[in-house]
């Protein structure tokens, strides 16, 4: 395996708890993820008949808000520790 890989996937399981902070800033219960997650997967004209429009736009982008940051996060702590590991080898 690329050490590249290793290093994600070590800070993907290392940043477990980080993403639960995430989910407790994002959502305020398992209910409230759930009908989040629901949204996202309910198209945008089923949701302006039922009158729900904008309840889905903003639990949708709760929910893309959360995957992103959760991404952002390994993404920094990567680049970080790149350029440590580069500092220290050369």
């Amino acid at each position: 395996m690329n050490a590249d890989l290793i290093i994600i996937l070590v800070l993907v399981v290392l940043n477990i708890p980080v993403y639960r902070f995430l989910y407790r800033l994002f959502f305020a219960d398992d209910d409230d993820y759930e009908q989040s997650v629901k949204y996202v997967f309910t198209p945008n004209f089923v949701s302006f008949f039922r009158g729900e429009y904008w309840k889905d736009k903003i639990d949708s982008a709760r929910v893309k808000f959360y995957i992103l940051f959760c991404a952002m996060a390994i993404v920094l702590e990567y680049v970080l520790l790149s350029k440590v590991i580069h500092y220290f080898r050369s």
